[in-house]
């Protein structure tokens, strides 16, 4: 996964950003914790991170919001993704890392084409450690198993990648529009994306659709591990992977 001087390292940031942008008068932090489904002291640390970090401030009222200045992420907080993905995913990415023991994350494609990356779970035990960037660009959407998997199940986002701006990140990166394509039926036909180290040397990552109540593609859930573990253990990962997309799956139907 790409690399930025801005990384995920509290599970849930973006969600809190998102929920913060959509209250710029301020949220305290027992609300906060009501709308992300956690207790006071699971969204503490987040928040105080954000504050530290200056994306986020606690008025003198004791709640929080934005900080003003520049935006966060990139995208001005008028122009935040709307909707808010139930926060019983965040609890699927925890699943998945408590199975899979390797590091976890769940992503969606925003309206301006963006990948944002919602959650992550992990511990530096795991040995190489990915560092995500909050919001991936789509010039990268070919090489990314998260992004193959949104892109496979949407033709409009197929349409609006730019196959002359595909970089080859290492020598398994694809890179051409005919493979690519069929890269996507494989991912539709199967129900996961693989990335065997088409954007870092090293990292291999499996990943799975999660689709809302209407059946729409709405979120990928992924793990990334050193590929030899990849390649030793894919058959039990694959499994993993699947189950619990397909389990949250019905869960977002309650």
């Amino acid at each position: 996964m790409p690399g930025s001087p801005s990384r995920i390292v509290a599970p849930g940031a973006l969600r809190v950003l998102r929920i913060l942008a959509a209250h710029p008068e301020g949220v305290d932090l027992a609300a906060l914790g009501g709308h992300l489904g956690r207790s006071d002291t699971g969204v503490l640390p987040v928040l105080q991170r954000l504050c530290r970090d200056g994306y986020a401030e606690r008025t003198a009222a004791g709640a929080y919001r934005l900080r003003p200045g520049p935006s966060w992420s990139g995208t001005p907080a008028a122009t935040a993704p709307r909707r808010e993905l139930p926060a019983m995913l965040s609890d699927a990415v925890t699943e998945l890392y408590g199975r899979a023991r390797a590091w976890a994350y769940l992503a969606e494609w925003a309206d301006d084409d963006q990948i944002d990356v919602l959650d992550i779970r992990g511990h530096q035990g795991l040995g190489l450690v990915p560092e995500l960037s909050q919001r991936i660009p789509p010039t990268i959407a070919h090489a990314l198993a998260v992004s193959k998997v949104l892109v496979a199940h949407s033709p409009d986002r197929r349409e609006r990648l730019e196959p002359a701006r595909w970089t080859a990140f290492t020598p398994s990166t694809i890179t051409t529009p005919d493979a690519y394509d069929l890269e996507l039926a494989r991912i539709r036909r199967d129900g996961y994306a693989l990335d065997r180290e088409e954007y870092a040397a090293g990292l291999s990552c499996v990943c799975a659709p999660i689709a809302d109540p209407g059946g729409r593609v709405a979120a990928a859930i992924a793990i990334t591990l050193p590929t030899p573990r990849f390649r030793a253990e894919l058959g039990r990962l694959v499994r993993d992977v699947t189950d619990v997309a397909r389990v949250a799956h019905r869960q977002w139907y309650r």
